[in-house]
C-alpha cells in the first residue's frame, strides 16, 4: 500500500518577507495585481505597507476591501468583477481565511469559467483547474489558508458553507510581522483554530506520513507558544513561531481535511455567526474526546506534543480526557468565549446535529457522525465550556 501527499505551493516565510512580493509577481510574468482583502487590513495599515511594496516594484494595482467574515459567493462575485474591471492578470489574498478563500475562489470566475461563483461552490466540492496565479498572505495565525487548495463559501440561501477545491496555490509569503496587530481575541481564535487542524489532520481517516509529521511540529509549537502571543502581543519570538505553527497546520490538514470539529464549525457560523477560529475551537475538546478510543496511539502523540504527563498506561478514553481538559484549560486562560455566555442555549447548539452530520468533513472522523452522536458532542461541548 502507498501513500501521495501534494503539496500545495512554495513558501517564503520571515520576519518582513512581504518585501519580496513585487519582485516574485513580476517572476511570474504579472503587472496588474488585484488584492483582495477587508476593510480591517486597511484600516490596520496593512493594505498601504502592501502597496508601497508594489509600486516600488513599478506595478500597478486595484484593492478590493468588502471582504466580509464567512464570505459569500455574492462577495467572490463582487470580488471578480473589481478584478475584470481593472484587467488584473493575478490575486493577492491579504488577510485572515475569509480573505484569502475569497482570493481563491475569485480564480475560478477569473480563469474564464462562465456563470457565477454559487455555480462552482458546491456540497460535493468541485475540482477545478485555474489558470490566474492567487499570491496569499495571511495577517492571522491561524487559518493556513495559504496553503491549502480549498476555498471555504457561505451559501446564505441554505444556510450552509460549501467550498472548491482548485488548482495549487501559487505562492505563499508568511510574514510573522504583519501579525503583530492582531487583537487578542483573534489571536485566541485563529490560534485555536490552527490546533484544530492540527489535531484533526493527525487524527483524521486521510491521515498519511507527512501530514503527522506537520501535525505535531505544529502541535508543539502552538502549545509553546499560542499562551504567550496571547498575553504579550510584543513577543515577537512567539508571533513568529505560531505564524510559523500555523502554516504547517495548513500544510497538515490540506490532504487528510478536517473532522468534526470543523463540521460543527461550520454549523455554529452559520446558525450564531460565529467567527470561524472561535466556532471550530468550540468543538476541538470534544470532537478529541470522541475519537480518542478509535484513534489511542495518535491520542498519545498529541498529549505529548501538549506536554501533558503520561504513565503509558493510559487507555484511549483516558488520553481523550486528558487532551479534552487541556484544551478547555488554554482556553479558559485565554478569556474564550462560551456559547452560554453569548445567550445561546442548550436546545439551539443541539439543533445543529444534523447540520454537522450531513456536513462532508464529518466523513472524514475516524467515528462514524450520525446525527445522534453528533447531537451527543454538542451538548457535551455546551455543558462543559460555560
Amino acid at each position: 500500500m502507498y501513500q501521495q501527499h501534494q503539496f500545495s505551493c512554495p513558501i517564503i516565510t520571515g520576519w518582513g518577507a512581504v518585501s519580496v512580493l513585487g519582485e516574485k509577481i513580476l517572476e511570474l510574468g504579472k503587472r496588474r495585481p488585484l488584492v483582495v482583502c477587508d476593510k480591517g487590513i486597511v484600516e490596520a495599515g496593512i493594505t498601504e505597507k502592501v502597496g508601497t511594496v508594489l509600486r516600488e516594484a513599478g506595478l500597478e494595482f486595484t484593492v478590493y476591501d468588502g471582504v466580509k467574515p464567512d464570505p459569500s459567493a455574492e462577495i467572490v462575485d463582487e470580488a471578480v468583477e473589481a478584478g475584470l474591471a481593472f484587467g488584473c492578470d493575478c490575486v493577492i489574498g491579504l488577510g485572515g481565511g475569509s480573505s484569502m478563500d475569497t482570493a481563491k475562489a475569485s480564480t475560478v470566475r477569473l480563469s474564464g469559467y462562465e456563470g457565477l461563483t454559487k455555480d462552482y461552490v458546491l456540497a460535493v466540492p468541485l475540482k477545478l483547474e485555474t489558470s490566474v496565479p492567487v499570491i496569499l498572505v495571511p495577517t492571522t495565525t491561524g487559518t493556513g489558508s495559504e496553503v491549502t487548495r480549498v476555498a471555504v463559501i457561505s451559501r446564505p440561501e441554505f444556510n450552509v458553507k460549501w467550498s472548491v477545491h482548485l488548482k495549487n496555490t501559487t505562492l505563499a509569503i508568511v510574514d510573522p510581522q504583519l501579525t503583530v496587530t492582531l487583537p487578542r481575541k483573534e489571536t485566541a481564535n485563529t490560534g485555536l483554530d490552527a490546533l484544530a487542524h492540527a489535531t484533526e489532520a493527525l487524527t483524521s481517516k486521510g491521515a498519511d506520513i507527512y501530514s503527522d509529521l506537520f501535525a505535531v511540529a505544529a502541535i508543539e509549537k502552538i502549545a509553546d507558544n499560542l499562551f504567550r502571543s496571547w498575553s504579550d502581543p510584543e513577543d515577537n519570538e512567539a508571533r513568529t513561531n505560531m505564524a510559523v505553527a500555523a502554516n504547517w497546520a495548513g500544510l497538515a490538514f490540506d490532504c487528510p481535511m478536517c473532522h468534526l470539529p470543523h463540521a460543527i464549525g461550520d454549523a455554529f457560523g452559520c446558525h450564531f455567526h460565529t467567527e470561524h477560529g472561535h466556532s471550530c475551537s468550540l468543538g476541538l475538546a470534544e470532537g478529541m474526546r470522541l475519537v480518542a478510543p478509535v484513534r489511542s496511539e495518535k491520542m498519545a502523540v498529541i498529549a505529548k506534543a501538549m506536554g501533558i504527563p503520561l504513565t503509558g498506561n493510559e487507555t484511549g478514553t483516558e488520553l481523550g480526557d486528558l487532551v479534552a481538559d487541556w484544551i478547555y484549560a488554554l482556553m479558559r486562560r485565554m478569556e474564550f468565549v462560551s456559547l452560554h455566555s453569548m445567550g445561546i442555549s442548550r436546545e439551539e447548539v443541539v439543533a445543529c446535529a444534523k447540520d454537522v452530520s450531513v456536513n462532508h468533513l464529518a466523513s472524514y472522523c475516524p467515528v462514524t457522525v450520525t446525527e445522534e452522536i453528533a447531537a451527543e458532542v454538542l451538548g457535551r461541548l455546551y455543558d462543559n465550556y460555560q
